[in-house]
C-alpha cells in the first residue's frame, strides 16, 4: 500500500523518466509520446492498468487513497508549467475532477472518458463517454476480466490528433455529492492545442 513518502517517489520516477517511449508491440501500435500514466492502487483493476502501462514503457504515478495532491505538488504542476503532456488514467471519479480542473489553467482538456462499473457478480459494465477509439465499449466487454489491458493499449496508443473534439467539462464535479466504490473512470487529459486544427 502506497505511502507519502512511496508517492513522493512515483514524483520523482516521473520526473526523471523519459516521456517518450520507443516501445512497439507486435501490430506495430506505438504509446503515444509525452505520455505519463495515473492510476488509483486501492483497486485491482486499476493496479492491472498500470502494470500494463508499465510494458509500454510509460512513467508511471499511483494515486495516495485516491488523492492526486502530492503529484499535483511535486510533479505535475512542475513539469506542466515547461510542458503541457498527456496524462492517461485509471482512477475514481474525485481524482479525474480535481486533475481535470488543474489541467484547464495549461490549456488542457480530457480527450477520453469512459465509466466501468462492477457488478454484485464481480463482472464489469463499461460506458466510453467520449474517446476516439470507435468500438472501445464493446472490446471491453468482450475482454470479460482482462479489460485493464484492453484499456490500457487503447489509451496509451490513442492518437491525440483524432481525439474527442468535445472540451466541455466532463461532470466530475459530482463526485463530491456520493461515492462511488465500484465505479472507475479512464481518461486521457492532453493539450488542447494537439486537436484545435481538426
Amino acid at each position: 500500500m502506497p505511502t507519502r513518502r512511496t508517492v513522493l517517489q512515483s514524483a520523482a520516477a516521473l520526473s526523471a523518466a523519459p516521456l517518450a517511449s520507443g516501445v512497439a508491440f507486435a501490430d506495430g501500435a506505438r504509446p503515444v509520446a509525452h505520455l505519463s500514466v495515473l492510476y488509483d492502487h486501492r483497486h485491482q483493476a486499476a493496479r492491472a492498468f498500470s502494470l500494463r502501462a508499465a510494458r509500454w514503457d510509460a512513467p508511471i504515478a499511483g494515486t495516495l487513497d485516491g488523492d492526486i495532491t502530492e503529484l499535483w505538488q511535486n510533479y505535475y504542476s512542475i513539469a506542466w508549467k515547461k510542458q503541457p503532456a498527456v496524462v492517461a488514467g485509471l482512477t475514481e471519479r474525485p481524482a479525474l475532477f480535481l486533475l481535470e480542473q488543474l489541467s484547464w489553467q495549461h490549456g488542457m482538456r480530457v480527450f477520453s472518458q469512459a465509466e466501468h462499473e462492477q457488478t454484485g457478480d464481480g463482472a464489469w459494465t463499461h460506458r466510453v463517454l467520449r474517446s476516439s477509439k470507435p468500438g472501445l465499449s464493446g472490446q471491453l466487454e468482450a475482454a470479460g476480466a482482462a479489460w485493464p489491458d484492453v484499456l490500457t493499449d487503447q489509451l496509451v496508443t490513442a492518437p491525440q490528433d483524432v481525439a474527442s473534439k468535445d472540451m466541455t467539462p466532463t461532470g466530475a464535479a459530482m463526485a463530491s455529492y456520493y461515492l462511488e466504490p465500484d465505479k472507475l473512470y479512464s481518461w486521457i487529459i492532453a493539450p488542447k492545442s494537439t486537436v484545435e486544427h481538426i
